[in-house]
């Protein structure tokens, strides 16, 4: 994993330092000048989302992932310029330094000394063992299991190594154990999925937690045991405020300290606060339109190269997202070192669209929309409600289909009920949301066929469109197990032209993040990887007002 890392950090650091500058002056510790730094205190990150569980291996969503980085630990971790760094480990294993065997096939973590739980008790490798052994026990309803069903065995020849001996290579060995669960707590209980821990969770993380006020704020404090010294701040309050106005009301009343993931919609106002701080940062979220393939209507490639066509990506980036994004042609984003940059996103074409599905035998009939055998070319367009910019996307896709003769109809349902339901069991017929990229470009529990969810398969894996294509099969496992970067780089290429070609979904824009921070905070570094923005909160500090 090692090779692509340079690449990637070069990337993002040069894309962060123009992204600051279109906020302002870069705030850090630095750029505070002479004023006082406050001891402890306590800050308020403001979040429109609750989360559904404590329990990071539990859920997807964006609020659990936060609140779990301030508690937990993993193995390793990612930096802002998208450098592994080790977490709970002394050092990141590669085969360079031994940590990897020649073969690929096992990987040797020397764990951190002295760790300790927020309960007190020892961290050891017993914990990273039993969390591989949690994540695998069929009755506990983790988010994914993969790459972890590649492991053979855990070993644990001393209380600080952990072996990990993998049935074959996995190339994307570092994105594993980015939660580390405490064994002595965990073992032994009846039923994981309701255990009192996934709503009082220990951990190792900088912040402990202290007590959840349901639809209000997650109190967390201090850890003053933290192996990377205990944080400056007192406490940090998880606050949550649904309504996108009345937060962007705290924030310039100074109820709320930091607001990340600003609306687009939002950005203006935001940047005229005084006293507070614009982050625009380029991520790897990338938002996309799938079709259920399972559905008639869109068995023939034409008819979805078609709705592609008509989709104007670039319009809805200007108007809607108000630049603060970019076009998406594939899974990859163009931070990762695996994007293929000879692809390029399809601009609107209504002639070439209309041509497409008269070739599949469509015809417009007396009201512009396109029919065959007596079917016209209408479907429904579900998505998350709740989130205004997306709602106002979907519209947009509506009306532009519209012009091309393609009848769409926009779903609004609630996000739990969205992702619980209507992807998990494919109750759709085009569904548009986002997936986060990882830094590692292994995507297949999004492509392989194995990874469509259902009764028989126990609803593992995200291949919610029903890709079923043996090529792409083949290459999402030869990309997993291939640590040659030149190799896996030309897979992934593959993969990315397939995208384009079959159209399983219809990618259309990579975001950018806008965070709002009080002057006051220092050390914020905004993070563009799966790490998160809170990835350094031990490091946050208050200037003294």
């Amino acid at each position: 994993m090692r090779w692509g890392k340079i690449w990637l950090a070069t990337a993002l650091s040069l894309i962060l330092v123009l992204a600051v500058g279109c906020g302002g002056t870069k705030l850090n510790s630095e750029g505070q000048g002479t004023r006082q730094l406050q001891p402890g205190g306590q800050l308020v990150y403001g979040s429109l989302r609750e989360p559904n569980t404590l329990n990071p291996l539990l859920s997807d969503l964006l609020a659990t992932a936060e609140v779990g980085s301030l508690i937990f630990s993993g193995l390793i971790t990612v930096n802002d310029k998208g450098e592994w760094v080790p977490d709970l480990a002394v050092e990141v294993p590669t085969v360079q330094n031994g940590g990897v065997s020649p073969d690929g096939l096992t990987v040797i973590y020397k764990l951190r000394q002295g760790v300790t739980w927020h309960d007190g008790q020892p961290f050891t490798a017993a914990d990273i063992q039993f969390t591989w052994q949690y994540i695998m026990n069929r009755k506990v309803n983790v988010i994914s299991r993969d790459g972890y069903d590649r492991i053979k065995a855990i070993e644990t020849p001393d209380p600080y190594t952990a072996v990990i001996r993998f049935k074959q290579p996995y190339a994307p060995y570092l994105t594993l154990f980015r939660t580390v669960l405490p064994k002595h707590i965990l073992e032994g209980v009846e039923d994981y999925n309701k255990a009192g821990f996934n709503r009082r969770p220990v951990g190792t993380g900088p912040f402990k937690f202290k007590e959840w006020r349901l639809a209000e704020a997650i109190i967390l404090e201090a850890n003053p045991a933290y192996y990377h010294g205990k944080p400056h701040l007192d406490s940090i309050i998880y606050k949550i405020i649904p309504d996108p106005d009345i937060l962007l009301t705290q924030l310039k009343a100074g109820e709320v300290d930091i607001v990340s993931n600003v609306s687009f919609a939002q950005l203006e106002q935001v940047k005229a606060i005084d006293g507070v701080q614009t982050f625009i940062t380029p991520n790897m979220i990338w938002e996309h339109l799938d079709f259920n393939l399972d559905n008639p209507l869109f068995q023939d490639v034409r008819v979805r190269q078609a709705i592609a066509l008509a989709i104007d990506r670039q319009s809805i980036i200007t108007t809607v997202l108000k630049n603060v994004a970019s076009p998406a042609v594939a899974d990859q984003p163009p931070l990762s070192w695996a994007y293929n940059p000879a692809l390029k996103p399809p601009a609107r074409d209504v002639n070439k669209a209309r041509e497409l599905l008269a070739q599949a035998g469509w015809k417009q009939g007396p009201d512009g929309v396109f029919a065959k055998d007596g079917q016209r070319l209408a479907f429904s367009l579900v998505t998350t409600g709740g989130n205004k910019i997306r709602e106002t996307v979907g519209q947009v896709i509506i009306q532009q289909l519209k012009e091309v003769g393609i009848q769409g109809e926009l779903r609004l349902v609630d996000a739990p009920l969205f992702f619980g339901d209507v992807l998990k069991n494919r109750r759709f017929e085009t569904a548009m949301y986002a997936w986060v990229a990882g830094l590692d470009p292994d995507n297949q529990s999004l492509w392989h066929s194995k990874k469509i969810p259902s009764r028989a398969n126990g609803y593992e894996g995200q291949n919610y469109p029903g890709w079923r294509n043996p090529e792409v099969d083949v290459l999402t496992e030869q990309g997993a197990s291939t640590l040659d970067l030149g190799s896996r780089r030309q897979i992934y290429f593959r993969l990315q032209e397939l995208i384009v070609q079959e159209v399983p979904v219809v990618p259309l824009y990579f975001r950018a993040n806008i965070d709002a921070v009080k002057s006051r905070v220092v050390n914020y570094r905004p993070n563009p990887t799966p790490a998160g923005n809170l990835w350094n909160a031990w490091e946050w500090a208050l200037v003294a007002k």
